[in-house]
């Protein structure tokens, strides 16, 4: 790729001299400098570790490492397949390793890798590393072990270390560091590099449709009125910083749900559902200005057949928000995008329904995108600048590729079809997506006549027809009395109304139209059973399947979406007709945002016209140091957005957001309070800050945080340190085995065929967390372990451990009957508990409460051998396993018929899983018995599409 810039130089040299995490603003290659950091230790002397990369970043690193010359050996993958006695070899080479966190920490503890060869671990994504993360335990005993490697950590997510109290303090003890490096945007060096020759940039502002600033009004007032009805109903809990404005986000389902898990067994079914609501309407906002007009309405109607209650027995709530007159606006001006309802003496002269072939009474509406018509005109004028520049030769026609870039597939196949259509095939009042739009009315049809044989054939389940009078009234007066009780209080509609979240609401409140028609359910249903039996008259199924065949061929000849590289290959209807490179006068590439791929494509497209469909602030960067790298390539860029929108304010406040991360992070760095080596933080006056549950709470000397008293001062192992815990590989899965080395207990790590924790001899624990629990419930898994462990120790324990962030209970206190069940969770562990009486349960709120309870348990007590332990479960003869190849053994050992006792002999005798699914039935019988065979040959053959 081209050479450094400035900064990227910078922070290659502060990277060299001092370890610390590197947090640089998105967009700005962090991948890049990575890349040249990771080339100056490709030498077989070095040991360098990649962490957190996932196998597309792994593929990046490799091609991008084999672009600077590093072939031989580059980049290597270590992953489960990877059997241990191959490890070890490849550490001792050295060179440059991508290994699995959980394949990592095992290989630390059994000193399969020897830590003093190590130079150094590179922590991707430094914002997953947490405190009961794999990589903090990894790098903890890393850091203990071998005090002169390197730690190096890198992310381009700020906002994900400026949450809580002290975020980068805690960050930095996780991850064994005591320096950041801050990056933003505004940094003087970045400043300087990028905008010394900036690109041309043309904004241009597109105005929503009328019908378009409506919905988007509802929406907006749907979302605010499902947010005061969550503070109202749930004063307990500290939700207030809730807005419209924060409900825009991607990550706001996270940040709700995080708020309320600790409380959900508390939390209301009503609260729970407006959550669900709110998730809905976010979608909905996104998808108003990325989908057409026909998809967005089939999304809306899908939305309100999901909520109409189909049987009078059913406990299914309808969503709050449906009832209020802004989702009722919301309802009607989408349908009228797409079509309207004429009376049928009008419809004789109604000219369009006429050639659609449509169910009587419609005529077709088929509203544009706004952005669609500004894309051809952006398209034009671009064309016609080229022309005039290849008339004076100002302008090599090898520099006019064009590039549009967009949020998604989905609007990357539509602007292609939009743009391939031909203008001469259209009557003078149709635009370019009149065939597209056409097409999809007729599926819309087709899928509204689909939902009405859906709904007979529920109808015919209900029991009698006074039931279901009976049913509906009750059910009417439900939903009635829902209606009043959400909107007293509020303010009427023909009021305006203060909105939070911005100008956006503010500035479209008062432009939304006032209809008069009322969309329920009832006209929905009605509409539908007309359109079914307009259809089954034997409405153009062919003209359907025509117009989705020419459509495929019309899409065919366009550029792939899914990858630069393979645009040649997956172009099948060009290739037909044209064999040869196309000029890059006359290409036109449209794709959606890749992350850091569009550094690379950006580089090898080289594209003199960009054209951002969809506002994006990291590639706006992107752009920014492609012009930069390339100063004397005269690059204009054309910015779409559309004016006083959701996607506007979206767009706004990622970049404030980001912004104010870095502020915030930057006053947490100058009060120079870093992470020290031996577990405390130092202020600049050598003080000791203590560390607790809730943040700093006092400081003290550092010399005043050593106990004299003991040993004079001195480090000495106590009983604790001296503890042992045998833990089966499998369970490094879970954030335990990193909290019991934190508390000073020494862990083993093998294959246990008994039991996932030996703490003594005569003591064996199996770990559930609840999803397990109830999985293992429902396959008998439970039965076999608890069996096991009661046949070869003498104290067998059942643990069940909760998330440490969520409640403490089984189940919620509304889902608590009078009647239990023997199919309840409850009823079954009671009968577990009466087949084996010696078995003890363990109920543990979080992984650091099991901790504790390892310790009480294991005092007075002898530790626990292992040997003797990995041979417990063996058959006489048989060899201990490999302990680190156990995904397969996992998956099998999963499947319906596979036990514990026969899983060893499907192993043996059956190569993979693809073989074991093509058995017939005898040989499966034969092999694990009668039953066990029948019911895995019928697993394999269940058809999913029943389920």
């Amino acid at each position: 790729m081209s050479l450094l810039l400035q900064y990227q130089k910078q922070i290659l040299s502060e990277l060299l001299l001092e370890d610390g995490l590197l947090l640089l603003s998105r967009g700005l290659r962090l991948h890049e400098i990575t890349c040249f950091f990771i080339k100056m230790f490709c030498k077989p002397e070095c040991l360098v570790l990649l962490l957190n990369l996932s196998p597309k970043e792994e593929q990046s690193v490799k091609e991008r490492l084999a672009e600077l010359g590093i072939t031989d050996p580059g980049l290597r993958v270590i992953t489960n397949n990877t059997p241990p006695d191959e490890r070890r070899p490849i550490y001792l080479a050295g060179g440059i390793l991508s290994i699995t966190s959980r394949i990592l920490i095992v290989d630390l503890l059994t000193k399969n890798i020897p830590t003093n060869l190590i130079t150094g671990i590179l922590v991707f994504h430094a914002e997953r590393v947490t405190e009961t993360s794999t990589e903090a335990f990894i790098l903890r005993i890393y850091r203990q072990e071998n005090e002169l490697g390197f730690i190096k950590a890198f992310s381009d997510s700020p906002e994900s270390f400026s949450m809580g109290l002290s975020p980068l303090q805690t960050a930095l003890r996780f991850l064994n560091l005591r320096k950041v490096f801050l990056w933003p945007r505004f940094h003087v060096t970045i400043q300087q590099d990028l905008e010394e020759q900036p690109a041309e940039v043309i904004e241009v502002q597109q105005t929503l449709s009328e019908a378009m600033i409506g919905i988007q009004g509802g929406i907006i007032e749907c979302m605010d009125a499902c947010l005061s009805e969550i503070r109202r109903s749930n004063r307990w809990i500290d939700i207030d910083e809730f807005t419209v404005e924060d409900a825009m986000a991607k990550s706001f389902d996270q940040i709700v749900r995080m708020q309320l898990d600790p409380f959900w067994h508390r939390v209301s079914q009503k609260t729970k559902q407006l959550v669900g609501d709110l998730t809905a309407l976010r979608k909905l906002l996104s998808y108003l200005v990325s989908y057409d007009c026909v998809t967005f309405n089939s999304f809306l109607e899908t939305i309100l057949a999901g909520n109409i209650t189909t049987s009078p027995f059913s406990q299914k709530q309808t969503s709050p928000w449906l009832f209020m007159d802004s989702a009722n606006t919301v309802f009607a001006l989408a349908k009228q995008r797409v079509y309207v309802r004429i009376p049928v003496e009008e419809e004789l002269h109604d000219q369009q329904s006429k050639k659609f072939d449509l169910p009587p009474g419609i005529s077709p509406v088929l509203e544009e995108q706004p952005k669609w018509k500004l894309l051809v005109d952006i398209m034009n004028e671009i064309e016609h600048e080229i022309e005039l520049s290849a008339q004076s030769k100002s302008l090599d026609h090898d520099d006019s590729t064009i590039l549009i870039m967009t949020e998604n597939e989905r609007t990357c196949v539509q602007l292609r079809e939009y743009l391939s259509t031909r203008l001469d095939s259209l009557e003078k009042t149709q635009g370019r997506g009149w065939p597209m739009l056409k097409r999809l009315l007729k599926n819309y049809f087709k899928w509204k006549s689909g939902i009405a044989m859906v709904s007979r054939s529920l109808q015919q389940t209900i029991p009698t027809k006074s039931t279901l009078e009976n049913g509906n009234k009750s059910e009417f007066a439900i939903n009635k009395a829902k209606t009043a009780s959400y909107q007293r209080g509020q303010q009427p509609p023909n009021k305006r109304r203060r909105v939070r979240g911005g100008s956006v609401a503010a500035a479209i409140g008062s432009t939304r139209p006032t209809l008069t028609t009322t969309i329920t359910p009832l006209a929905i249903e009605e509409e539908v059973k007309e359109i079914a039996k307009y259809i089954d008259s034997g409405f153009s199924a062919a003209q359907i399947e025509q117009d989705e065949n020419s459509a495929q061929s019309t899409t065919s000849t366009a550029i792939s979406q899914e990858s630069y590289d393979d645009c040649d290959e997956s172009d099948t209807g060009l290739s037909s007709q044209f064999f040869g490179l196309i000029p890059k006068s006359s290409l036109v590439v449209i794709r959606p945002y890749s992350g850091e791929a569009d550094d690379r494509m950006l580089h090898e497209l080289k594209p003199r016209f960009i054209i951002i469909y969809c506002p994006d602030p990291a590639f706006v960067r992107r752009i920014e140091v492609y012009k930069a790298t390339n100063p004397g390539m005269a690059v204009r860029v054309y910015f779409m957005i559309y004016e006083n929108s959701v996607e506007e304010q979206r767009y706004l406040t990622s970049i404030r957001k980001e912004k104010e991360a870095f502020e915030r992070l930057i006053r947490e760095k100058s009060a120079r309070i870093f992470y020290s080596e031996n577990g405390l933080f130092l202020n600049n006056k050598g003080m000791a800050l203590s560390i607790g549950s809730m943040g700093v709470t006092f400081a003290v000397p550092a010399e005043r945080t050593i106990n004299t008293r003991i040993a004079g001062g001195r480090l000495i192992e106590g009983t604790l340190s001296k503890s042992k815990i045998i833990i089966d590989v499998r369970e490094f899965r879970s954030a335990l085995p990193s909290i019991i080395h934190a508390y000073g207990v020494e862990i083993f790590p093998c294959t246990l065929q008994v039991g996932d924790y030996i703490l003594t001899p005569s003591m064996c624990v199996e770990r559930k967390s609840i999803s397990d629990l109830i999985g293992s419930m429902i396959s008998g898994r439970l039965y076999a372990q608890c069996e096991a462990m009661s046949i070869h120790y003498k104290q067998p324990i059942l643990l069940i451990e909760f998330d440490h962030n969520k409640a403490f209970t089984l189940m919620a206190v509304s889902d608590i009957r009078s009647d239990i069940g023997a199919n309840d969770l409850s009823s079954k562990l009671v009968l577990l508990t009466l087949a084996f009486p010696r078995l003890k349960i363990i109920w543990s709120s979080s992984p650091y409460e099991t901790v504790k309870i390892f310790k009480d348990l294991k005092q007075s007590h002898d530790e626990p051998d292992t040997d003797k332990a990995m041979a417990i479960g063996l058959e006489e003869g048989e060899q201990i396993e490999s302990a680190y190849n156990l995904s397969p053994q996992d998956f099998l050992r999963a499947l319906p018929g596979i036990t514990s006792k026969n899983y060893k002999r499907v192993m043996s005798q059956v190569e993979n899983i693809k073989e074991l699914s093509e058995m017939p039935p005898k040989d499966l019988q034969t092999l694990i018995g009668q039953e066990n065979g029948k019911e895995l040959y019928e697993f394999f053959r269940k058809d999913v599409r029943a389920i």
